[in-house]
Order: C-alpha cells, then structure tokens, then sequence
C-alpha cells in the first residue's frame, strides 16, 4: 500500500511541475511525404520503321528492339506518330517532333515524345526523348533520354537504327490506373472519331477549342468551325455510307493519335475534285494526330494518302 501511495504521489508531482497545455513530445509533422524520387539508368537499341508516309515524309510507324526496363518490345504495339516535320535545306538537316509508346512484354506501356534531328548528307541522327508516364509500373515514370543513330537509306529512309541512354524514376512505384489527362485525351480522340463514323458534325466542332487549326490531308487549314464542317460534309458527298472504324489510339498528357479505316462506296463521286462515281467499295486507312489543351483540340492533322484512295476506287 505505501508502494501505490507513494507512486500516485510522485505521478502528481510530475503533474503539477509540467504545463498542462505543452505537449510532452516534440510537435511532429504529420503531413504525409511522398517518397523520394529515385532515378535510376534506363538504355537500349531501338529500331524505328516508317509504315506511312505522306509526300515523302514519315507519317507513322513501329519500334522494335530492347530497351533496359522493358526488354524486347512488342513491335505490334509500339508506335509513333509525327507531330512536326521541318527541312532545312542549306544544311540538308531534317529536324522532326513526334509522340507514341513503347509496349513492354507484360502490356505495360511507357509513353513519350521526342525531338530529332537527321543530317542527310552525313546520315547521322541525334536527339532528346523526354519520358510522360505510362501505364502499370511506368504509369509514374519520368525521365529522359539522348539517342544517336542512323538511317538505312538516307534518300528513302524505311528505318532507322538508334542507340539510347538516359534515365528514368518511379519505375514500378506504381500500378494505378493511367494518368486522368491521358484518359481525357484517348476519349476525346475517340470521339473525334466517332464523330466522323455518324457524321455528327456537332460532336466534331464541339471537340474542338475556340482557336484551333484543323490541317486537311492536302495541306489546307480549317480555322472556323463551318469550314470543318463543309470540309467533314464534303468528304461523306461522294460516299454517303461512308465509316470510319477505330484501328489504335495513343495519347499523352498533351497530344493524341487515332489510327482509323475509312470504310464507304464510291456511290455519288467527287465532281469538284475531278472524281467520278465507280461504285466501288473502299478501306482507306489513315491518322489523325491532335494536340490537347484544357480538354478541347487546338490543332488536328489528317494523314492519308490521295494516290492510294484514287486507286482503291478505281480511278486510277
């Protein structure tokens, strides 16, 4: 008993001596810390092979090789779309901006875009690949990485043969679901799509921003939204059953790409165009890459071939 007396004594001292309203501990912050970003080397030989071109410039295509992170990289799904291409012709210098995805053998998908430039004359190319995430373990990937290379036929490049080497962080720190922005802007390419397969021309300018460029396979540009939708009314007047199916589509925080096949009957023609009716049935593959801003389209490019569809109808 005087054991419990003397040690509620004591406990009372204690209590008495220290303020009431001061923690005991030291405050700490409680605020959660994300773990720090670990970067780590990423590298590999990777081979880029041109499967369209449109007046002679690259327009889409596949990679195959091994990249470290990865492995060997299912070429059926890795992709790359042209954004920009540029030629300067005093020093025979092709500089170029594209987007698309590496696909790893598990499925995983790491996204990125690249700037790149090709000396003609000297067959050398070098440029910068920035890393924007993926899908699984890369979908919180970031990173960069230089490539250097060559062509293997600089006058009429089909592939081209690079060595890459850079770095990369947060590889495997996640296996959420994709990036929100990029599932915002494969939507918005599908409905794009979509929009051509109805001909819901409403849909179609409703995607598009206040300010936008829409680039037509020939090279004309679209800024009014009417002018979108003569141009969509034009292109469904010589084959109204006209489709247009979803083939892929690849998107990052900023751009987009729908590979797509327009389907139809060459029923009415394109009289304007110098284009009669053959009645022939036709599968016109082509692209549509777009850049994204705030959810709405400020710039779309069509790729498809003219001299390829003025054979499928028999035209030529």
């Amino acid at each position: 008993m005087k054991r419990l007396i003397f040690l509620l004594w004591s406990i009372s001292l204690l209590l008495t001596a220290c303020d009431m309203s001061d923690p005991l501990l030291p405050e700490r912050d409680v605020e959660p810390k994300s773990a720090e970003m670990k970067m780590t080397p990423i590298k590999g030989e990777i081979q880029s092979h041109v499967t369209e071109t449109l007046n002679g410039i690259p327009v889409f295509g596949t990679l195959s090789g091994n990249l470290s992170h990865l492995g060997k990289l299912i070429s059926d799904n890795s992709t790359w779309y042209t954004i920009s291409v540029e030629m300067d012709e005093q020093s025979w210098t092709i500089v170029w901006e594209m987007f698309g995805s590496v696909c790893a053998a598990n499925g995983d998908f790491l996204k990125y875009t690249l700037n790149g430039s090709f000396n003609i004359l000297e067959n050398k190319i070098s440029g910068e690949i920035k890393i924007n995430g993926g899908t699984g373990r890369f979908s919180q990937a970031q990173g960069s990485m230089d490539f250097t290379g060559c062509a293997d036929d600089p006058s009429n490049i089909t592939t081209m043969y690079m060595h890459t080497e850079g770095i990369i962080s947060n590889v495997g720190s996640s296996h959420g679901d994709e990036n929100s922005l990029v599932e915002q802007n494969e939507s918005i390419a599908q409905a794009f799509t979509d929009a051509w397969d109805t001909h819901d021309t409403d849909l179609l300018t409703s995607l598009l921003a206040d300010e936008f460029i829409y680039t037509e396979a020939g090279g004309n540009n679209f800024t009014d939204k009417t002018a979108v939708v003569l141009y969509a009314i034009g292109t469904y007047s010589g084959a109204p059953d006209s489709r247009f199916e979803t083939i892929s589509i690849v998107a990052n925080e900023q751009f987009a790409a729908v590979e797509w096949m327009w389907k139809g009957t060459n029923t009415v023609g394109w009289p304007q165009m110098g284009i009669p009716a053959t009645n022939v049935y036709f599968e016109l593959p082509g692209v549509s890459v777009m850049e994204i801003e705030n959810g709405k389209i400020v710039w779309v490019k069509d790729y498809w071939d003219l001299n390829e569809f003025l054979e499928l109808i028999g035209v030529l």
